[in-house]
């Protein structure tokens, strides 16, 4: 739990944008959780970057958004996979870390690391957690190298696609249209689905299997593919700009940094150093 008095509890105003107490409440259970993540990152020897506002929040405000409630990192896929097989059994108790390798009805190729499971209705646990009662946590984004053949890509992308639109869908199918997709997975990726377990749950873990497919020597750019795929085929970054981090202020701790933040934060934001005009500060906007 961070040292915090009850100045920093304080509504206060900031670039013109109300701060309220309550928010401020979930900013430290948040900050506290990132610092476990951060502690379990550090014994392994695990690298990790803020991510979207969280980056634009340290650059920008030394600290979060002032309209936004949330903290998200970047993580490359192998330091991504290393701390999936240690994350359950570091966090503290009563942590919940919902992944598809912690929990089999989880449904998204991310993880998210959470202070609790359930609303906390104990007046006297909430006191752990600065009096705040809501689930608060950190968004784990892997980051995956991509090909720069662009016909090598495009058969990358429609492998990946394949697999991600089954496993988000898989429930949805009739037990024919299940039979037919899971046959064709197992050819196209050349293996066998255990009928008898969580066929989602296996479908899950094979897109992290496909999106690793390449490394970082054979390639010159990392992406979210489900961002870069489903929404925005721009978004991928230089592989160079992840080389190393760099700690900068956030509220009362520091966040890692990728050293190409200035190009991600142009590419992504462009004039990101200017907030937005009053009017369009909403959660999650930059």
């Amino acid at each position: 739990m961070l040292e915090l008095d009850d100045n920093y509890f304080k509504e206060e105003e900031r670039c013109g944008f109300k701060v309220l107490s309550m928010m401020k409440r979930v900013w430290a259970v948040e900050m506290d959780v990132l610092t476990e993540i951060d502690r379990i990152c550090k014994e392994y020897g695990l690298t990790y970057y803020a991510a979207f506002g969280t980056m634009l929040g340290a650059v920008r405000h030394k600290g979060f958004v002032p309209w936004d409630d949330d903290i998200d990192i970047y993580m490359l896929r192998p330091d991504y996979q290393a701390l999936m097989k240690v994350l359950s059994d570091e966090l503290p108790q009563g942590y919940y870390n919902s992944s598809s390798y912690s929990d089999s009805t989880h449904m998204q190729p991310l993880t998210s690391v959470m202070n609790t499971k359930y609303i906390i209705t104990d007046v006297s646990e909430r006191k752990k957690f600065y009096g705040c009662p809501y689930i608060c946590g950190v968004d784990i984004f892997p980051l995956d190298y991509i090909p720069s053949d662009e016909e090598e890509l495009q058969m990358f992308k429609n492998m990946y696609t394949i697999v991600y639109t089954i496993a988000r869908e898989f429930n949805q199918y009739t037990i024919e249209e299940r039979e037919q997709y899971l046959k064709y997975i197992e050819k196209m990726c050349n293996i066998e689905i255990n009928k008898e377990k969580n066929i989602s749950n296996q479908l899950w873990l094979l897109l992290d299997r496909v999106a690793g497919i390449y490394g970082g020597e054979e390639c010159t750019e990392v992406t979210y593919l489900p961002t870069n795929i489903c929404y925005n085929k721009d978004f991928k970054f230089k592989k160079e700009w992840f080389k190393r981090a760099e700690r900068l202020p956030f509220e009362t701790i520091s966040v890692p940094v990728p050293v190409g933040y200035d190009e991600i934060l142009k590419q992504q934001y462009g004039d990101y150093m200017t907030p937005p005009d009053e009017k369009d500060r909403v959660l999650h906007s930059v």
